[in-house]
């Protein structure tokens, strides 16, 4: 089954320190061959469950690993065992 997740990283330190981490956070997603949004405030990801959950440990393991920086990590997962949760069908009607 197809489920969704938004995930927030922020670096609790200056912009430009932050954004670039951020960025190695979205090449992570990027390299990973699923489908993605990015926003303003966080990036949808969209897949199977098992590699959207090896995705999202992927990012959570990076940020572990910069030592020097606490990180904040949201992440909002929407799953439902019996069918497809696509994003397209939240936020489609929105698109201009």
């Amino acid at each position: 089954m197809i489920i969704n997740v938004s995930i927030q990283v922020i670096p609790l330190t200056n912009v430009e320190i932050a954004f670039p981490i951020v960025d190695k956070a979205i090449a992570i997603i990027r390299q990973s061959g699923l489908k993605y949004t990015v926003a303003a405030f966080e990036t949808t990801i969209e897949g199977e469950y098992e590699p959207v959950q090896q995705l999202i440990r992927q990012i959570e393991d990076f940020c572990y690993a910069q030592r020097e920086l606490q990180f904040l990590v949201y992440k909002k997962l929407h799953v439902f065992g019996a069918e497809d949760i696509l994003a397209e069908s939240k936020t489609g009607k929105f698109k201009q």
